[in-house]
């Protein structure tokens, strides 16, 4: 089945993982497998790496897109743990 996600469901999807984590801004490269994002502090300090391959994007839009209202604090607490749990990644490059 053809994905037909726009830029706007995978930046969506991507940007509450970043938000969770408190990042303030983000580069984003396009690989031919899927994406390499960076985040960085208030101070432009490298604070987390993540790569995303076309499978883990497929799911993480997904999921966003299946979520049909505002999701609570409960919910949306632990996203980037339990994503990365079930696609067993982890951060690369994290700054505490």
């Amino acid at each position: 089945m053809p994905a037909t996600f726009s830029y706007a469901n995978i930046l969506h999807a991507v940007g509450q993982v970043f938000d969770e984590i408190g990042v303030k801004s983000i580069a984003i490269q396009e690989e031919e497998d899927g994406l390499f994002v960076e985040g960085f502090d208030s101070e432009g300090q490298l604070q987390v790496q993540i790569r995303y391959d076309i499978a883990s994007l497929y799911e993480l839009v997904s999921r966003a897109d299946n979520q049909t209202e505002e999701p609570t604090t409960t919910q949306t607490t632990g996203v980037l743990s339990r994503f990365l749990s079930e696609h067993h990644r982890e951060l690369v490059g994290v700054s505490l």
